[in-house]
């Protein structure tokens, strides 16, 4: 258990329930906190282990053998999954195309004496469905509709209950050769270990965010009640969290507590009361992504950010699996426009350190880089606005990438995931087209301004609100 952390409508412990249940074999579930990740904090490791001590319950609850494990000084890793698995027949894990997990994964393949089973439970259909990534969200789009009028995969909403394990229970008394390691297991107070993890980034945890699955299910139902049905006209609106028309799901998603499947049918049985099925698709309009799920804009809205738009970043990932992402996956016609603007006279340039404490001259972009450091996460279009100006106020676009990607990384909830990287290199100009007229250092990719947004916006209640999150009076942001 490395990318979904969960047990219930998860693809992968399915599949390893039903193989241990078909070769009469023992099921262990191991999740591990490794402490060395890149950006690795004591924010993120909090939200991390809080989601890890809600899943011990949860196998406590349904009989399930769960061995955690969080790596400290006093508790090295090296070597520990290799002997966990000396007496396993198979190990299923996660398909996940970004950050460590990949490599992590090959190099357990090839250090254990059986198979290595990755699944792909990233997303409603499986991206093998796929021959290639998409160039553009409108491409997938279309894609996606006619593979699911065409091949309506089964979903996993499986909430699992005691008694249907109870198989693998008495397999474990009877057959049983696995014991936990004496690295395995929590501590009275696991949160004390954050105190002996020597962290690379000093970034404390956000009061009042908290990791797991719990969490994720209590955000998805006020999102439904509160807020859905002002998705298709408010989402873009920069404003306070709670006046704010998305779901806050984004962090649970990457750390896979709640499922893309379980937020699509939620959504879709709440618009039509309960009765939706794959008939009520508008069988007629792949492609179409303001109708086709359902007659409500707003969840259409919704879902096609929740799927196109999330796939499209997963799908460009998943086939190479990169170790390292940057500039070179940017499209050819974005490679030409930047060599052609690469010595653009730049009006201002910004150090990383000016860029960390938000310390430049334009106010919308201070306000969105408090907002993530002091939050965890930012709102959507002000990522966008944030983005564009790094590549404008920075010597090379290079530069640009390396100080998003660090500041998105570091601070982000939800940062180190597909979705970050093709969020920061959207910027740059992918799954975008060329925009005219030509620009100083944007030449032909997409120009964004703090002072277009303040006309489309009322800014003023998300100034004020960045105005507390800094212990100021709302005079900071006139």
């Amino acid at each position: 258990m490395q990318a979904y952390r969960r047990f219930d409508t998860n693809h992968a412990f399915s599949h390893a329930v039903k193989l241990a249940k078909e070769y009469q074999k023992e099921l262990v579930v191991y999740e591990g906190l490794r402490m060395d990740y890149p950006w690795n904090s004591k924010r993120i490791h909090q939200f991390i282990l809080e989601g890890m001590m809600e899943n011990q319950t949860r196998a406590d609850e349904i009989g399930i053998t769960y061995w955690p494990y969080v790596e400290t000084l006093k508790n090295p890793a090296k070597g520990l999954l290799k002997e966990i698995s000396e007496n396993a027949a198979l190990v299923v894990t996660d398909d996940f195309p970004c950050f460590i997990i990949p490599e992590q994964t090959a190099k357990l393949a090839k250090k254990v004496n059986c198979q290595v089973l990755a699944i792909d439970g990233n997303s409603l259909l499986p991206f093998s469905s796929f021959e290639r990534p998409a160039s553009a969200a409108r491409i997938l789009r279309l894609w996606i509709h006619k593979e699911l009028n065409r091949n309506y995969p089964t979903p996993n909403t499986t909430l699992w209950k005691k008694e249907e394990l109870k198989e693998l229970k008495e397999l474990k008394e009877l057959k049983s050769k696995s014991k936990p390691n004496k690295q395995i297991g929590f501590p009275k107070n696991p949160m004390a270990l954050l105190e002996e993890i020597p962290f690379q980034n000093d970034v404390s945890p956000v009061k009042g965010v908290k990791g797991g699955r719990k969490e994720a299910l209590r955000l998805l139902n006020e999102f439904i009640k509160n807020k859905l049905d002002q998705y298709g006209t408010k989402r873009s609106e920069p404003n306070r969290p709670e006046l704010t028309a998305t779901s806050g799901l984004s962090p649970y998603l990457h750390f896979g507590w709640i499922g893309l499947e379980e937020i699509f049918y939620a959504v879709l049985q709440h618009v039509t009361k309960g009765k939706w099925n794959p008939e009520r698709m508008s069988h007629e309009k792949p492609g179409d992504r303001e109708n086709f799920y359902s007659p409500s804009l707003s969840a259409n809205m919704f879902l096609d950010e929740l799927i196109t738009w999330r796939d499209i970043g997963y799908l460009f990932f998943w086939k190479d699996k990169p170790k390292h992402i940057n500039l070179n996956h940017l499209p050819d016609w974005v490679k030409a426009n930047f060599k052609k603007h690469t010595k653009d006279h730049r009006e201002y340039v910004y150090t990383l350190e000016q860029f960390e404490n938000a310390k430049t001259h334009d106010e919308l972009w201070n306000a969105a880089q408090t907002e993530l450091v002091k939050t965890g996460k930012m709102h959507n279009y002000m990522r966008m606005l944030w983005g564009k100006k790094v590549i404008e106020w920075t010597n090379s676009y290079e530069e640009a990438f390396t100080i998003l990607e660090h500041l998105n990384n570091k601070y982000a909830y939800d940062g180190r995931n597909p979705n970050s990287y093709t969020g920061i290199l959207w910027c740059f100009g992918l799954f975008d087209r060329p925009w005219f007229p030509e620009r100083n250092v944007f030449g032909n990719v997409r120009f964004m301004s703090s002072d277009s947004t303040k006309k489309k916006f009322k800014m003023n209640s998300y100034l004020e609100y960045i105005g507390e999150l800094s212990g100021k009076s709302n005079s900071l942001f006139p």
